[in-house]
């Protein structure tokens, strides 16, 4: 949906039909859910504003996506404006965006634009970079900056130094922009860290230079303005966006008009950038807005988080008679009770004041040991094996392995090489999700939109009848070709008919050579049409990103054919089915399993707690909050715990014991 379609460019006949079948407000009812709690449900009815502090499994993205049903039916987003929910990761949009669809249908779920921060502020960019000022006029077509790396930076600096009274120059163009003095020593004195976090205070719209690492950034943005095919990163994208917006009122106004509602998911991980542009756009406009997070889950202070982001959203938006300001979840329908005792205790460090969660389900008749406990293994060998002894274990109960999570602090690369003979022995099978398969990590790959299209293309073509991958796949063509068969039945036969024949001329027998997937993958890409699925995701419209996609996931089908098996297991196999995941801490985020094993317990694994243990309080939070029924955790004997002690201590004083193996 393009930004920026105020309500009086729509017609008043589709104005007329989105008002129709509407749903009385007190009469409406949470869909698919037996209950809710009461605070969420105020939340979902509330006319104005609000804070959600949601803890793990409080139900938050149900919670968002109740909230939508229910303006949408009841018309408490007054058609034709539109919902935008932001997230963080492009796996969530997405969930979101189906939920929404399965409580309330296609044909009202299209009015809610679910995207990340990223493609939010690009799309901005995108569309109206004609309205940016003149000093940061660019001619539009722009690529994705890689990382600045010490070798870049230092580069950087000596440009800078030598250019500072060079006319033309970026350092002296940027140096009269700002009319302040600026010395080579001051900016030689620079860090690579400072530099990379300065984006998050730089105002560009009025423009705010405070410090020379901020300067470092106008120096290196005015270079990549005024060379041939522009570079930016997300961040300056988004800075870029604010500065759009802010020196133009008109763009604000269609902005407003367009959304009326918008939701921001995992609140506490926004950063400086992000939320300054949604308060730029805003503020102390009509358009309500719901914030939902858990201060206690802030784990991405590194990339950047706002710490006090809670506080300035309080004081921004809430206030109004209609905002139902700060909420808190308690109500855990995730784990079990000695799970979230568990938690509760963890919790008292992170924030005591706040409630205890309540479990909605008790806890397994199990001893107390085997729903949570610290395995003690004489060296890596021995916890390797202890820890595919445990995940055999669970399979043959009945878990399924893709509901057994193997979380990381880190280096999950390093783990997958000293966990892969024990799993062998055993017969077992896990997958490194961290692992990059041809320019992509594999769990990144598996939320793409244009992986998810074409495997469930190449599955349906794998299947004399399609069933419900017939209606996936017609929803794939449908998208892919801007056309909404929920508008006209005509549309959905003539896509039906052009799927039908493409299934039937192109069906999929035998094993999954390479050379077959590469065959089947041109066949595909040309019934789609390869323009096409490039439009389907706004981060595939510059740079190379989409044809690393591409790349990623024709090697890893390639891979994943080795050995030779028939096209349903291939697929079965880049899907990751029957294989247990091992991922970061930070990549689980938002996931939940059956049973969660957190390897490597220790000051290696933890190095940096002691520098940040606030931080460190979180992201162990987050690994435990994972679990459903089950929480393992292990060490080495021989391991250094001492960086780390305050967890073992908070987990002793909940009774969580240590059992060698």
């Amino acid at each position: 949906m393009p930004l920026g379609l105020a309500a009086a460019d729509r017609p008043r006949a589709r104005l007329a039909r989105g008002a129709a079948g509407m749903i009385d407000r007190q009469a409406w009812k949470p869909i698919g859910v037996a209950a809710m709690e009461a605070a969420a449900l105020d939340t979902v009815r509330v006319r104005g504003s609000a804070l959600v502090v949601a803890g793990p499994g409080t139900g938050k993205t149900e919670l968002l996506g109740q909230r939508a049903a229910y303006l949408l039916q009841t018309g408490g987003c007054i058609f034709p404006r539109r919902i935008l929910a932001i997230s963080f990761k492009r796996d969530a949009a997405s969930n979101l965006r189906d939920r929404v669809e399965r409580r309330c249908g296609p044909a009202l779920a299209r009015r809610l634009d679910s995207m990340t921060f990223d493609a939010f502020a690009k799309q901005i960019l995108d569309r109206f970079w004609p309205a940016l000022p003149a000093h940061l006029a660019f001619k539009g077509a722009y690529g994705i900056a890689p990382f600045v790396n010490n070798a870049a930076f230092s580069d950087l600096q000596r440009s800078a130094t030598w250019g500072l009274y060079q006319e033309g120059h970026p350092a002296h163009w940027a140096k009269a922009l700002i009319g302040k003095d600026v010395t080579t020593s001051g900016i030689n004195g620079v860090t690579l860290d400072a530099f990379n976090k300065s984006i998050q205070a730089l105002r560009l719209e009025p423009l705010t230079i405070t410090d020379y690492a901020q300067y470092l950034q106008l120096v290196q943005l005015r270079a990549t303005l005024t060379s041939p095919t522009p570079q930016f990163g997300f961040a300056m994208i988004g800075r870029l966006a604010q500065a759009i917006v802010a020196g133009n009122p008109q763009v604000r106004r269609a902005l407003c008009a367009t959304y009326g509602q918008v939701f921001l998911d995992e609140f506490q991980d926004t950063t400086s950038v992000q939320y300054d542009l949604i308060a730029t756009i805003f503020k102390g406009t009509e358009t309500s807005l719901v914030a939902v997070g858990d201060d206690k889950q802030r784990i991405m202070g590194w990339a950047g988080a706002r710490e006090d982001v809670f506080a300035a959203f309080s004081a921004d938006f809430l206030g109004g008679p209609d905002d139902l300001g700060r909420v808190v979840l308690t109500q855990n329908f995730r784990s079990n009770a000695r799970i979230v005792e568990i938690l509760n205790g963890l919790k008292q460090r992170l924030a005591p004041s706040e409630p205890d969660f309540i479990a909605a389900r008790p806890a397994p008749n199990l001893p107390s040991a085997e729903i949570c406990s610290i395995l003690v293994a004489d060296d890596e060998d021995a916890e390797a094996a202890a820890v595919a002894k445990r995940v055999a274990a669970a399979i043959k109960s009945g878990v399924d392995p893709r509901q057994i999570g193997l979380l990381v602090r880190q280096k999950a690369n390093d783990w997958e090489a000293r966990l892969s003979a024990a799993f062998s022995a055993a017969g077992l099978a896990f997958r490194n999700e961290d692992r990059d398969v041809g320019g992509a990590a594999i769990q990144d790959l598996m939320t793409e939109a244009y992986s998810r299209v074409v495997v469930d293309m190449l599955e349906l073509l794998c299947r004399r009848h399609g069933g419900v991958l017939w209606t996936t796949a017609l929803s794939h063509l449908a998208t892919v070709a801007g056309l909404s068969p929920d508008d006209d039945p005509e549309i959905e036969r003539v896509l039906a008919l052009s799927l039908a024949d493409f299934h039937d001329a192109h069906r999929l027998t035998g094993l999954a050579t390479p050379a077959a997937i590469e065959a089947a993958l041109g066949q595909i890409e040309s019934f789609l049409q390869l323009p096409r699925l490039k439009s389907i995701m706004p981060q595939y419209a510059v740079g190379d990103f989409f044809e690393r996609i591409r790349s990623a996931t024709k090697a890893f089908l390639i891979e994943c054919a080795k050995p030779a098996g028939s096209w349903l297991e291939v697929i079965a196999r880049f899907r990751g089915e029957g294989q247990t995941p091992l991922l970061t801490i930070t990549k689980s985020k938002g996931l939940e399993y059956d049973l969660v094993i957190l390897l490597g317990l220790n000051d290696d694994q933890w190095w940096s707690f002691s520098k940040n243990p606030a931080e460190g309080r979180s992201v162990f939070f987050v690994a435990a909050s994972r679990a459903r029924d089950r929480l393992l955790m292990t060490r080495c004997g021989t391991d250094r715990n001492a960086s780390i002690a305050e967890i073992f201590h908070a987990l002793a004083a909940v009774g969580v014991t240590q059992q060698k193996v």
